[in-house]
């Protein structure tokens, strides 16, 4: 276990070790770094919102109704959390590309834009918000949602009411993890809109341009959202009463 711990942590002691000769201040506060991980906060935002309007709802379904196919469904679900980034991209490319039907009939610039950033992020992602909220779902025992309807509930007030109250916990994780995920985009995002930079972009670019001291401050500002992640990961987890009008 300490062997995985030492090897883990010793990338953030190198680039302690790396950085200890650079400007922290010019590095953190350069606008091209500034502004690509503001981006990345905003277009992961945007792409965790629309996940959550679709994705918990869908993530109920799977949990609750049985139907036809819903393997199938299941594979679906799981597939971008399996294929390499770039692969999910390269498929992206092929149906929102300029030359693809979309491409051509509809007037938007679905790549080399914020669109393409959280199209990309949204796919990508998508994962990270259904299965966890299947999980929970899942967990709820159901004569809690089967009392709800004796009662004269219907079944929309029975999801809004008892079931999201009862996982939300585990929404809110995945959430969370959507969120995070869509920031540390880059395989499908560089296929979709390399530009505008995201956070991601950014790195890989200063690296490729002036080495790893270049690239430093995006990383650093990638692993402080990433400690201000982790807390808020673990108060939801050790929170049994989140409040947010539920």
């Amino acid at each position: 276990m300490g062997v995985l711990i030492l090897y883990i942590s010793y990338p953030l002691l190198g680039l302690v070790y790396i950085g200890g000769s650079i400007n922290w201040v010019e590095s953190l506060t350069r606008p091209e770094t500034i502004h690509a991980f503001l981006l990345s906060l905003g277009t992961a935002t945007v792409s965790t919102l629309i996940l959550s309007i679709f994705g918990i709802p869908l993530s109920y379904a799977l949990a609750r109704f049985h139907f036809r196919f819903k393997f199938l469904l299941r594979l679906v679900v799981i597939l971008p959390l399996v294929l390499p980034p770039l692969a999910s991209g390269t498929m992206l490319l092929g149906v929102f590309g300029p030359y693809s039907f979309l491409g051509r009939t509809m007037p938007l610039d679905y790549t080399q834009s914020v669109l393409g950033i959280i199209i990309a992020q949204t796919y990508v992602a998508s994962p990270f918000i259904i299965l966890p909220s299947q999980a929970a779902f899942e967990a709820i025992p159901e004569r809690f949602e089967t009392m709800a309807r004796v009662l004269g509930k219907r079944k929309s007030e029975v999801f809004i009411r008892v079931s999201l109250p009862l996982a939300k916990t585990g929404i809110l994780v995945g959430l969370l993890m959507a969120w995070i995920r869509s920031i540390g985009e880059l395989g499908a995002t560089l296929m979709m809109a390399y530009n505008p930079h995201t956070i991601s972009i950014q790195i890989f670019e200063d690296n490729a341009i002036g080495g790893i001291r270049n690239s430093v401050a995006g990383i650093v500002w990638v692993v402080i959202l990433s400690i201000i992640a982790l807390g808020v990961f673990l108060y939801l987890k050790r929170s049994r009463t989140v409040g947010l009008g539920w």
